[in-house]
């Protein structure tokens, strides 16, 4: 990752500042408690303590903070999306804080607070994909690092391959988090911004969990914690089975991907099953274990050839 004090230390500080800069400023201003959410028409329909609408803003960004600095010591070749991602949820934050702040300012009360409409909202996105974008030329942009090699592929020693089954599932447990901390700051948004920020928390949450089940009639895959969707790669279109590993950054982040010759679904680095199939593309999914699970369809697959 290029320049790591800047991209951990001074820009989170200085996007801290920047959240807690209009509370200082317009402090004495602000009725108590003052509106936090706006209706989609724009008028104010929810309302909390100033302090508590500073601790929720300036929390959030510090958790998030935290949470990229802990998985980039361990992972840092996945550094430009992490960064571009708290760069963009920091300026957003920003921007809530000083729309808050201002539409409050001098207000009888917080229902009297003045309206925010689509102008404003639309300059938060804008504020938010610039400083997103910002941050992932500073950290360095794509990483070209590939995927690690897939290993030979592996055969599971087991009486009668087609009657064992076996289950697997990966969890992104960053992705999660992030998910979650969106959810809350939909909450604290108002308008089509919550419902725009609620629609990427689903997302996020559906891309956070993959499962996989092997039996002798296929790979069944579901994603999310809810499970949806699922759908069965059947066992006679696979070829072989084999375990990669992964780096997100090689197949252009996290999710559902597509790359030349794969498809992919992403939800963190490391272990995962990559499925060579006859005459189409091959699959892969990061789940843990996956060299049981290759070695257990390879298994079936030596089988139904004898």
């Amino acid at each position: 990752m290029r320049h790591p004090w800047l991209n951990l230390i001074l820009a989170p500080a200085v996007l801290l500042a920047l959240i807690v800069l209009p509370f200082v400023l317009y402090w004495s201003t602000l009725p108590s408690p003052m509106a936090i959410h706006w209706g989609l028409g724009g008028e104010p329909n929810g309302s909390a303590p100033p302090a508590v609408a500073l601790l929720i803003l300036a929390g959030l960004f510090v958790a998030m903070t935290v949470a990229v600095r802990r998985v980039l010591s361990r992972t840092p070749l996945e550094a430009p999306s992490f960064i571009a991602g708290l760069y963009a949820v920091g300026a957003l934050l920003v921007g809530v804080s000083w729309l808050s702040v201002l539409a409050n300012r001098d207000a009888a009360s917080w229902s009297d607070a003045g309206e925010v409409g689509w102008i404003e909202l639309l300059g938060l996105i804008v504020l938010a994909l610039f400083a997103g974008a910002i941050g992932w030329v500073i950290a360095g942009g794509r990483s070209s690092e590939p995927a690690g090699p897939s290993s030979p592929s592996p055969t599971l020693d087991v009486a009668a391959p087609s009657s064992a089954v076996w289950s697997g599932r990966g969890i992104g447990k960053v992705t999660t988090v992030i998910a979650v901390a969106i959810l809350i700051a939909a909450v604290f948004t108002w308008g089509w911004s919550a419902i725009l920020l609620v629609v990427i928390a689903v997302v996020a949450l559906m891309f956070s969990i993959v499962r996989t089940t092997v039996s002798a009639r296929g790979v069944v895959v579901s994603l999310g914690w809810w499970g949806f969707p699922v759908w069965t790669v059947p066992m006679e279109t696979i070829s072989r089975a084999e375990v990669e590993v992964v780096n997100p950054m090689a197949y252009g982040g996290w999710g559902y991907r597509v790359r030349p010759g794969v498809r992919a679904v992403v939800v963190r680095s490391g272990q995962s099953l990559r499925l060579v199939r006859n005459d189409a593309t091959d699959l892969v999914y990061t789940v843990d274990d996956a060299e049981t699970g290759a070695g257990l369809i390879n298994a079936i697959l030596t089988e139904r050839a004898r």
